[in-house]
């Protein structure tokens, strides 16, 4: 049984466990998001993985139609889209995903609380390139099993962790690409200065995701400073896409 069930988590991970695979014929090859992220960084950008997303338990709310935001990221030199596709309290779709994936040509992540096998085998058949997985949510053994699935299929999994003890479970597991979430999911409060102690606190072999909260050029560089190395944003970009140029040349 995955861990930490409680509130609206638990709402949302009961869900996630009852919906079905669906299932479509995949229409382009996967797109490595780890090596784009490095060549990025070496071209002098900062490599901002844009979020769409529609509304959030922290009370976010934005609507946006989903293949003109994910074209103008895209544009604007995004390096990878992220697409929520929980469609209980986020207000995502699978199609939304869909969608997106038939018409940008870079890296996609399914952002969804994944918990079962079908999950990943639906991310893939739609399109996505890259798959979120919760450690707060999971068992060690669980993490470990839908991480090596998720790498099944050619894809990535980015494994998300809030503290210290998350990061040590990623980093058994053999998580390769780590984001660093500074919201607590229990309490919906930004920790930013705990997310920069971890960034600071992991090995030089991972690569490293800055996630939630991210407002402004001069966090991104402070981040930066801290050691990471890709900018998950979405609620600042929701609100105004034409952030994304800004925050890619930094």
């Amino acid at each position: 049984m995955p861990r930490y069930l409680e509130g609206w988590i638990k709402e949302v991970v009961e869900n996630a466990k009852r919906r079905p695979y669906v299932s479509r014929s995949r229409e382009k090859p996967v797109l490595q998001i780890v090596p784009r992220i490095r060549t990025t960084k070496e071209a002098g950008f900062n490599p901002v993985i844009a979020e769409y997303k529609r509304k959030s338990p922290s009370g976010f709310s934005e609507d946006r139609d989903p293949v003109l935001y994910a074209r103008e990221m895209e544009k604007g030199g995004a390096v990878a889209i992220s697409v929520i596709t929980e469609n209980t309290v986020f207000g995502g779709s699978y199609e939304y995903l869909e969608r997106i994936a038939r018409n940008v040509k870079i890296p996609l992540l399914m952002k969804d609380f994944v918990v079962t096998e079908n999950q990943v085998d639906t991310a893939y058949d739609l399109g996505a390139d890259f798959v979120l997985l919760i450690v707060r949510i999971l068992t060690e053994r669980e993490l470990s099993g839908l991480l090596e699935y998720v790498r099944s299929y050619g894809m990535e999994a980015l494994v998300e962790v809030h503290d210290r003890e998350d990061l040590d479970i990623a980093l058994r597991c053999g998580a390769s690409l780590i984001g660093v979430n500074s919201r607590d999911l229990l309490t919906l409060t930004i920790q930013k200065e705990m997310a920069m102690k971890l960034l600071e606190q992991m090995p030089s072999t991972v690569t490293k995701v800055a996630e939630s909260g991210i407002e402004s050029v001069e966090e991104i560089r402070l981040l930066k400073e801290k050691g990471a190395d890709a900018f998950l944003i979405g609620s600042s970009l929701m609100r105004n896409p034409d952030k994304i140029k800004e925050f890619v040349k930094g």
